[in-house]
């Protein structure tokens, strides 16, 4: 069996800067506000000038706009700062990042100089449980319908030069409160990312990798990408290993787990993606997984996304080319669903609903999805997400799998999931 499963992966979005489309709220900034007094300090250090007339106004209430304008000024001037003077630039740079873009201005243009490092990361406290036994009970609590787990990661992002960079990230993987027994932490990002002008990226190392829609693929590889994209087109061509996830995992059988393959017995795959807009609203992409070392057969499919204001309403599909002789052809999996809001854990108050239904064949080729469902194979159900952003970068979610079963209908326990996010 294990000679016989493919991969699949898509190294996108491992570089570049996340844009916020937001308008701006031209709220006043007082002479009492930090940001008011880092650039007061700023000015009087001869790092900015002020308003774009190069004054500066005293203790006059001043809009995000403005002030926007005056960071964008301390942005380009950074080399003459020092290192509190930077730290403080850095922090000005993230609370205006929606009046920046809006002005045209990229907050990377900070984190493109020589030997600086932006430190990020997130805190996730999370709780998952079951209306039946089957999905965490263990010889040691044959009972146990839920788990409580935990996990921090720590992320540095140095600046070799103008177009190359080079990421760690720390973490501590996914802990159940009170195993005093899983305290390690691992590297699960390392990698070095060149720019070849605007649009293109070479990413090698270990880096996040997403293919198609998330359905199949959200998680770490090995290995190296090529990425071109323009804003309405994005092509990928990586090969290398992925490193996280379960194959043909379900309730009744535990699948391959990935992370038992060392350098000598894991797959090694090739892949090759892409997609683009359909007009203003729609998303369409696709994807072919090539099967290198240890494959017998190749992975393909596509997805398209609808989204129309705050509405949204989206589908993928994929499957195996070749059947499994022991399967009886059982191996698609698809997934559809529509939802409506604007989450943004960045935005207090911004809220999301959605509803999904998942069908996934008893050899699907589900690995790490980007979705929350509990089983990567032999199995259907449907899935309610609620997100919520209690406050600037903190965010709860809550989902449930119900009227779940098999590929025979048999019925699955239903899933419970709730957590709480926090980025810094």
């Amino acid at each position: 069996m294990k000679k016989r499963f493919a991969a699949v992966f898509a190294a996108t979005a491992v570089l570049g800067v996340t844009t916020a489309f937001a308008t701006n709220p031209f709220s006043d900034v007082t002479p009492n506000d930090w940001a008011y007094q880092s650039v007061s300090q700023l000015a009087a250090a001869g790092v900015i000038n002020g308003y774009p007339d190069g004054t500066f106004k005293g203790q006059n209430n001043i809009t995000r706009y403005e002030m926007a304008q005056m960071v964008a000024k301390a942005m380009a001037n950074e080399a003459r700062a020092n290192a509190e003077q930077q730290a403080m630039i850095n922090r000005l740079a993230d609370e205006f990042a929606s009046e920046l873009n809006n002005l045209g201005v990229r907050v990377a243009t900070l984190e493109n100089k020589v030997g600086n490092v932006k430190v990020t990361g997130d805190v996730r406290l999370r709780y998952q449980g079951s209306d039946k036994k089957d999905m965490f009970s263990n010889d040691n609590n044959p009972n146990k319908k839920s788990k409580f787990d935990y996990r921090g990661r720590i992320q540095f992002n140095a600046n070799v030069n103008e177009n190359t960079s080079a990421v760690v990230r720390v973490s501590t993987g996914s802990k159940e409160f009170g195993n005093a027994s899983s305290s390690s932490v691992e590297f699960d990002r390392v990698y070095v990312a060149h720019k070849f002008g605007q649009d293109t990226t070479l990413v090698g190392g270990r880096f996040g990798a997403f293919i198609g829609g998330g359905l199949i693929y959200d998680d770490t590889f090995d290995g190296a990408a090529l990425a071109y994209d323009n804003g309405n087109f994005s092509a990928t061509a990586a090969h290398g290993y992925f490193m996280a996830g379960n194959l043909f995992g379900s309730a009744s059988f535990d699948g391959l787990d990935v992370k038992d393959a060392d350098a000598d017995t894991n797959i090694s795959v090739t892949l090759l993606q892409a997609q683009g807009k359909l007009g203003e609203h729609a998303t369409i992409g696709g994807f072919y997984a090539f099967g290198n070392r240890f494959l017998d057969n190749d992975i393909y499919g596509g997805h398209l996304d609808l989204q129309f204001d705050k509405l949204w309403i989206g589908g993928e599909y994929a499957t195996w080319k070749d059947d499994f002789s022991d399967n009886n052809g059982d191996k698609d999996a698809w997934v559809a669903g529509v939802g409506v809001g604007n989450y943004n854990i960045k935005e207090k108050g911004t809220w999301g609903v959605k509803v999904q239904y998942f069908d996934e064949g008893a050899t699907s080729p589900v690995i790490s999805s980007t979705w929350n469902q509990p089983y990567n194979a032999d199995y259907k159900a449907w899935m309610a997400t609620v997100d919520y952003a209690l406050a600037k970068n903190v965010g709860l979610s809550a989902y449930w799998a119900f009227n779940a079963e098999d590929q025979d209908g048999n019925d699955l326990s239903d899933y419970y999931r709730a957590e709480l996010n926090y980025k810094f």
